[in-house]
């Protein structure tokens, strides 16, 4: 196991009405006049922004609203919200919303005080050096962004995908009630447990570094993302099914602890996905259940030696009993796909629309930083090989 620094700097508030914590929780943390940032109308529509005005007029703060942020944000969304911060005189945001309203928050907190361009920020022409602090009401479960410090902004007319990470960009709390996600629509509640998932499995899927732990918590998370997203799915309203599956969210990425002491996880299957989602506006995590069966094989094609990771997958997440690492592994990869099927991802690219012609273009663009991968190096070649197996 490698050495490792491990901090969560974000304070959770957890369960029915923990809304009420909302103006303490920002003048704790030294605001005074709040960026309130947020999506479409659904907040309007099922009570929740209420809910949350009615907190921040009881406790006295001021605030400036920034609404309209889009699912995949983009960087106008981010370049508004900075311009807003500065003209009103704002010293914290708060995101009220799902992952798209928290990473475009994040990229606001990060160029609050940056004198350039937001861009420079995003494809690397400078560092982020500090941030404005930022808390968080989640609405939907899925990105994690409520515990973690990095955010997608979608930038340009081919909607690439540019990540920012900073220590910094960790909320300084987050209101996490279960019940403000009971009206999210099937579509994405399902899309957001692959999410959660795929997040775990890409921290889970390295090679053997001796990290029992973090492995067997992480497998543990697995099972119960695995076991409530059907309940979510027969009762939108199960309090306790959507309470492990909103916390699943926040623990899958906080600190990215379950990768710690391993080698730096390059997250291959999010990098395909992400051209997925660009190319055809998809929802993120259904890009991530049409590819990740294919990449599983792929990788252990190309490398056998992954193979017993795989096998390790099946046994603890899924109880196969097969002995045979590599018929074990498959049964792991069978079984994924019936559980994507069961809460009804598109079965491969084909279903989902995703055009036959596009793919040597979604491939080169998903290597264009360079190969992909940790159990396996994939170049254009191998990232069109499993587009091609997805469809």
């Amino acid at each position: 196991m490698e050495n490792f620094v491990f901090s969560i700097p974000t304070v959770a508030y957890f369960g029915k009405g923990q809304i009420e914590s909302l103006g303490s929780a920002i003048r704790r943390f030294g605001g005074s006049k709040v960026l309130l940032a947020y999506g479409g109308g659904s907040i309007k529509r099922n009570g929740v922004y209420d809910d949350v005005v009615k907190q921040l007029d009881a406790a006295g703060l001021p605030y400036a609203e920034l609404s309209g942020i889009q699912p995949n944000p983009r960087l106008k969304s981010v370049e508004e919200g900075v311009a807003l911060y500065r003209e009103s005189g704002c010293d914290f945001i708060l995101g009220v919303g799902g992952g798209s309203t928290l990473d475009a928050c994040k990229a606001i907190a990060a160029a609050a005080g940056y004198e350039g361009e937001v861009m420079d920020l995003l494809d690397g022409t400078a560092e982020v050096s500090g941030a404005a602090p930022l808390g968080t009401v989640l609405t939907m479960a899925g990105t994690g962004s409520e515990m973690d410090s990095g955010g997608v902004i979608t930038v340009g007319e081919d909607h690439k995908k540019h990540v920012i990470f900073h220590q910094e960009l960790y909320p300084k709390f987050s209101i996490l009630d279960p019940e403000y996600t009971f009206t999210v629509p099937q579509w994405h509640s399902m899309a957001g447990a692959v999410d959660i998932l795929s997040h775990l499995m890409e921290q889970y899927f390295t090679p053997d570094c001796g990290t029992e732990v973090q492995d067997r918590m992480n497998e543990g998370l697995m099972k119960a993302v695995i076991d409530n997203t059907p309940k979510v799915l027969e009762n939108p309203e199960d309090y306790d099914a959507r309470a492990n599956v909103m916390w699943a969210s926040s623990m899958a990425l906080a600190g990215f602890q379950f990768r710690l002491g391993k080698p730096m996880f390059p997250f291959p299957v999010h990098y395909i996905g992400h051209e997925l989602s660009s190319l055809n506006d998809m929802t993120h995590g259904v890009s991530l259940a049409l590819v990740t069966p294919a990449w599983m094989r792929h990788t252990m094609r190309k490398n056998p030696e992954s193979t017993p990771v795989f096998a390790q997958f099946a046994r603890n997440v899924f109880d196969v009993r097969e002995a045979d690492d590599a018929k074990a592994a498959e049964q792991g990869v069978v079984l994924l796909e019936r559980f994507f099927a069961s809460v009804k991802m598109p079965a491969n690219l084909r279903e989902a629309d995703v055009p036959e012609d596009k793919l040597e273009y979604l491939a080169e663009k998903a290597v264009e930083h360079g190969e992909l991968g940790i159990l396996a190096k994939l170049d254009r070649d191998d990232v069109l090989r499993i587009l091609k197996d997805a469809y």
